[in-house]
């Protein structure tokens, strides 16, 4: 059966408690404030994110594309996902294309901010292990390639479930949450290509970011730089701790991720009997997820 039909056919927003109302309303409120902090505050992250070195070699590039897309998440994609639950409980008839269309866009965007931070990543990765390799490999052309790359990756994982190919689809709820059927290996592997390859890649270079902090902290103790060190010394000093402390930002940035999407995963993977025992209480996890885009480290 073609997933359009479930949406068109989806049952009226369910009966709830007068505690459980609050609870909906409370939770719908907090995410909605999260996001327009997130709003002010990826704005003005990408306000001074921006100077004339964003076309040149470095991380600038991909910095600013994360905290763009970040925004993005914040001023449009967490909000129209609320406004449709609120729609629906305001007993307004959700278009049969509304679920696809928004399903897409929807895990476009989380994509291209998962793979975003996978770019960071190996970028501080080839700044620490390669740094005399680090200007070819970053170059504006390359960072370019890699931002395009990016989001081509993510708007081929998404295309399937907004067109109902492959077997896969979306579904609206009852409680107007749209959401992935996906069905199969395919489904299995798309989905973990939107978070879990990306998440992998983060989380390895983080650890490697880390095991080389370690080693840096160890030669700077050491070897402190000092007035007797010369220009030649002082300048590579003081580039290493540029690039350390940008490689420290990430690796917040990762654990941070983490933290946010961890309930998340949690509830569907080991406690999914929730969606139906409790759904209220489970919406809770997209005031967590809104936490992810507004305050990531990179701040």
């Amino acid at each position: 059966m073609n997933d359009t039909n479930l949406t068109a056919a989806s049952p009226s927003f369910p009966l709830l408690s007068p505690a459980k109302e609050k609870e909906l309303t409370a939770l719908t409120a907090i995410a909605l404030a999260i996001s327009g902090i997130g709003v002010i505050n990826n704005a003005l992250t990408l306000r001074v994110t921006w100077s004339n070195r964003l076309g040149k070699t470095g991380v600038s590039l991909l910095l600013f594309h994360f905290v763009a897309i970040n925004l993005l998440e914040c001023l449009v994609t967490m909000p129209t996902a609320f406004t449709i639950m609120l729609a629906k409980r305001a007993g307004h008839l959700i278009p049969e294309q509304t679920c696809p269309c928004f399903t897409t866009l929807y895990m476009i965007n989380v994509s291209v901010v998962n793979w975003s931070d996978a770019d960071l990543a190996l970028n501080r990765f080839i700044a620490l292990y390669f740094p005399h390799r680090y200007k070819a490999l970053t170059s504006a052309a390359v960072n370019r390639a890699v931002i395009v790359g990016t989001w081509m990756i993510s708007v081929g994982i998404s295309l399937p479930f907004g067109l109902s190919v492959w077997g896969q689809g979306t579904f609206l709820s009852a409680f107007g949450h749209c959401s992935l059927k996906a069905t199969g290996s395919r489904g299995a592997f798309l989905q973990a290509m939107v978070a879990y390859i990306p998440y992998a890649i983060s989380g390895t270079g983080s650890l490697l970011i880390l095991w080389k902090c370690f080693g840096i902290s160890r030669f700077r103790a050491r070897n402190v730089a000092s007035n007797h060190s010369g220009n030649n010394a002082v300048a590579r000093y003081r580039t290493t701790e540029r690039r350390l402390n940008m490689a420290k930002m990430l690796l917040f940035t990762f654990l941070w991720s983490g933290i946010c999407a961890f309930p998340a995963y949690l509830i569907t993977s080991l406690f999914g009997y929730l969606y139906q025992t409790n759904p209220v209480s489970v919406m809770w996890t997209r005031t967590s997820s809104a936490c992810q885009y507004a305050f990531a480290p990179v701040r």
